[in-house]
């Protein structure tokens, strides 16, 4: 299998150096008895048994016994053809999710697949919501190897998995969190290096966890420097605390409190159709046309654009029939089979030449607040006259009343608000900030602004 196919599997191979360090984090302090059960539960290569036995040989301890379970057959031949013999190892072919006679483990150790659930057939999706609390939303393997990994620990059993570090902050983590924060005392969160999967970048963080009496959690960030906290048990996300910062803004409002509208922009399926340079637009199209603007063009300079895109809808977001497109239709049709392969078109839900969903021409053509949904640091820009239509690497704003506009521009740049971002953001590769609107509605705002919005609005009436 090579490393693509593993990848689409959510098979990861696990650095050696990295295997040591968590086999050191899973018996600190605690030596394993002989009588004692590690269980891995998808152990792929079996990069973890070797590394159990490694550590066990080096500090001269009788290994303890050893459970690994793997579902991939043909793996686990080769997993148990590498090993030999090893004594007090024991592989099993089972699929560690749906198997319902897992042994209780003192220790459990791994690096649980990673596979989204777009990848996962719609059979899978349902069993998986009827046996897993964690299976909620958007979710991902590994969140619920998580749950059900805890739930085989022993009394005083102690896990520790590498994966991802979305699930820290991720709507979909929330219930994970909630079922970590209050059943059990999560030790230590450790951010190690970005490129300790080399090409693959998931912000790998090792996460040791104790079941029995609860207490603070040590963050190790990815500087090295290191601090202790108290995660919250609500199932909010715990990027404040994880990241050293707490809360930086007193609020008694958000900015969706103060919009009518936060929203990604639009989607077309096909830009190198739709937008096209605005010096290329006929008078016969120009009817047709909107200045546009994608993520890469909002810069600290300005906005930077010169496309237009071409709409087929009218001012209230409603598709055009083709009658009513004019010269526009015959500028599509040259287009027409690259427009009806897009699958919004395809699964037959939309026209041929309708973008992936109605834009909502009335918001967005109102003055807003544009941001880039990717970001090494976030910057919001102001579209006064409401001219230019967003596409969907842009997020915007629209403020309940416009006069509210330079205010709240001024404060959504401001060091509070980019420390507050930092710290409750998703990460994209690199270190670059991942804006969602669910984020972003989400911003505190300070009650001086909420006051003046309370203040215009009232003059306004």
């Amino acid at each position: 299998m090579n490393p693509i196919q593993e990848r689409r599997q959510g098979k990861v191979y696990t650095p050696q150096h990295v295997v040591d360090l968590m086999v050191e984090k899973l018996f600190k302090l605690r030596d394993p008895k002989p009588s004692d059960l590690v269980l891995d539960p998808g152990c792929g290569y079996g990069a973890f048994v070797e590394g159990i036995l490694r550590w066990c040989k080096r500090k001269r301890v009788v290994p303890p016994e050893i459970l690994g379970l793997e579902k991939d057959s043909r793996l686990l031949a080769e997993t148990k053809e590498s090993l030999g013999d090893k004594g007090k190892v024991k592989l099993l072919e089972q699929d560690f999710l749906l198997e319902e006679s897992i042994p209780r483990a003192d220790f459990v150790i791994g690096n649980p697949p990673y596979v989204r659930l777009e990848r996962l057939s719609v059979s899978e999706r349902k069993i998986y919501r009827s046996r897993f609390k964690t299976a909620f939303n958007r979710f991902d393997l590994y969140i619920l190897f998580f749950e059900k990994a805890l739930k085989s620990l022993t009394s005083s059993g102690r896990l520790v998995f590498i994966t991802p570090e979305k699930f820290e902050y991720t709507l979909s983590s929330g219930p994970l969190r909630r079922f970590m924060a209050t059943n059990y005392h999560v030790e230590e969160i450790h951010h190690i290096e970005e490129d300790a999967f080399k090409s693959l970048v998931t912000y790998p963080t090792i996460t040791t966890i104790n079941r029995g009496i609860k207490g603070l959690t040590r963050v190790v960030l990815r500087d090295s420097s290191s601090f202790i906290t108290r995660l919250p048990s609500d199932g909010s996300p715990w990027t404040p605390q994880i990241r050293g910062k707490n809360e930086v803004l007193e609020f008694d409002a958000t900015l969706e409190d103060v919009c009518e509208r936060i929203s990604c922009g639009v989607a077309t399926g096909k830009d190198e159709v739709f937008v096209v340079p605005q010096s290329q637009v006929t008078d016969e199209l120009r009817l047709f046309a909107y200045p546009t603007v994608r993520g890469e063009q909002l810069t600290f300079r300005g906005i930077k654009s010169e496309d237009v895109i071409l709409v087929p809808y009218d001012e209230k977001g409603c598709l055009l029939p083709e009658s009513q497109l004019g010269i526009f239709l015959n500028y599509l049709i040259r287009y027409k089979d690259v427009l009806a392969s897009r699958y919004c078109v395809r699964r037959g839900k939309r026209e041929w030449y309708a973008f992936h969903e109605n834009p909502p021409m009335k918001d967005m053509l109102k003055p807003k607040i544009l941001c880039k949904d990717i970001a090494k640091e976030p910057r919001f820009l102001l579209d006064e006259k409401g001219e230019l239509i967003p596409r969907h690497s842009v997020y915007y704003a629209i403020p309940k009343n416009a006069e509210m506009l330079p205010v709240l521009l001024n404060f959504l740049n401001s060091s509070q608000v980019k420390e507050w971002l930092e710290a409750n953001c998703q990460r994209a590769a690199n270190g670059f900030l991942r804006l969602q609107s669910s984020v972003l509605k989400r911003i505190p705002i300070p009650k001086h602004i909420t006051e003046k919005v309370t203040e215009t609005q009232q003059r306004l009436e």
